[in-house]
């Protein structure tokens, strides 16, 4: 009988004793970088001038590792396009923070239509009807391609992407042609429903760097008042 009540002593140091054996040395704390791009995180630059890094500042824990940046992709201002260029920070742990950059290379023949960031107004509408997808006038991105032909970042004006906070992939790119002052479709790739655009076209006033367009697809019209930023 006592030699039962001694083991019962024994039992809980002998189980303390092993937990602190499988907990050694296994708590750790972990600093993620902070990673901030300086300038604009997209940039517009004309073919055949130089693209100039802004730069970009990485702290770890409150030092400075701006050193371990790893910067990939290249921009070729020898032919228009977008460029994206991805800056990834380390940590001692090898846990990454990722920071990108867009950079629109854009054919600077001389047009009344600038190639640069748009906003679309909240006056825009699908069908004529109201269209609180706009109340946040979202932003585009237009470009140069070639003489006379203009990228545009989506041509429903933001109506999926940001309206309705469907994301990037809702947001469906096209090229539109200025002849003058009238405006017309060229191309757009596939939206998400794996089909494109059924028309596009309108006017631009110089004077105020307006685009109106109407954009056919499927059922809907979508009516867009597209504004230099």
């Amino acid at each position: 009988m006592k030699l039962y009540k001694y083991c019962l002593l024994l039992l809980p140091t002998f189980a303390l004793f092993g937990c602190e054996k499988e907990t050694e040395g296994v708590s750790k704390t972990t600093y993620y970088c902070e990673l901030e791009l300086k300038g604009d995180a997209a940039m517009f630059v004309g073919i055949g001038d130089t693209y100039e890094e802004p730069g970009y500042t990485a702290t770890e824990n409150e030092q400075d590792a701006s050193d371990a940046v790893v910067v990939s992709g290249t921009v070729n201002t020898a032919e228009s396009g977008i460029y994206t260029l991805t800056y990834t920070a380390y940590n001692q742990d090898g846990f990454p923070k990722v920071a990108q950059r867009e950079v629109f290379v854009y054919d600077k023949t001389t047009s009344t239509l600038e190639s640069g960031y748009y906003y679309v107004s909240s006056s825009s509408n699908r069908n004529g009807s109201s269209s609180p997808e706009y109340a946040s006038e979202p932003v585009l991105a237009i470009y140069q391609t070639s003489p006379g032909v203009f990228y545009v970042s989506d041509l429903f004006g933001g109506y999926y992407h940001v309206g309705r906070g469907y994301g990037d992939a809702y947001a469906t790119s096209g090229t539109i042609k200025l002849d003058g002052t009238s405006l017309s479709l060229i191309s757009s790739e596939n939206t998400p429903w794996e089909d494109t655009f059924a028309s596009a076209s309108g006017t631009y006033d110089a004077s105020t760097k307006t685009l109106t367009l109407a954009v056919g697809y499927a059922s809907y019209i979508f009516n867009l008042t597209i504004v230099k930023k």
